[in-house]
């Protein structure tokens, strides 16, 4: 993918953002830093991952 077409797919990518914004009245960065402090705490513990458990293979490090 050359420059040109590389800058094309990010000014796609920021319209699609912006599209998505104004649906819920965010036109600017005042708005949004706004939205994001109102916002009420998200539980993401869903979208991760547990850790495996690495007790056999720890070492220790000094």
């Amino acid at each position: 993918m050359n420059a040109t077409n590389n800058h094309q797919s990010d000014n796609l990518q920021l319209e699609k953002i912006k599209k998505a914004l104004a649906k819920y009245g965010i036109y600017n960065e005042e708005q949004l830093n706004e939205a994001i402090k109102n916002m009420k705490p998200l539980n993401i513990g869903c979208m991760v991952s547990p850790v495996p458990s690495n007790e056999g293979n720890v070492k220790n490090i000094i």
